[in-house]
């Protein structure tokens, strides 16, 4: 092993298994997941099982909710209730800082 590799891996020395955990968690995309399904369960409340079944939820993106719904009709009930969906999402979910949501049908 050449010796600049070697020492910096002297540096780095034992890490905490939180900060692997996470990292793991990071590059295989099961935090992206989680807060996904903490998203849904948040718009299922506010909007019913039933609508619920019809969306996907995309990425957050500076502030922004992408969710993905089956079909236009869908789109338009999450756009009558947006507002309460906005709301629940910021109040059970405060740390996400979610400000607006955009709705899009999903292509197949």
């Amino acid at each position: 092993m050449p010796p600049s590799k070697k020492n910096d891996q002297e540096k780095k020395g034992a890490q905490r298994i939180g900060n692997l955990v996470s990292q793991l968690m990071s590059r295989r995309g099961y935090a992206q997941s989680a807060v996904n399904d903490e998203f849904l369960a948040a718009i299922t409340a506010a909007v019913g099982q039933g609508i619920a079944n019809e969306i996907t939820v995309g990425k957050l993106n500076r502030g922004v909710l992408k969710v993905f719904a089956s079909d236009s009709v869908t789109i338009q009930e999450l756009t009558f209730q947006k507002r309460m969906i906005l709301r629940r999402i910021q109040s059970t979910m405060p740390q996400a800082k979610v400000t607006d949501i955009r709705f899009a049908v999903l292509t197949k």
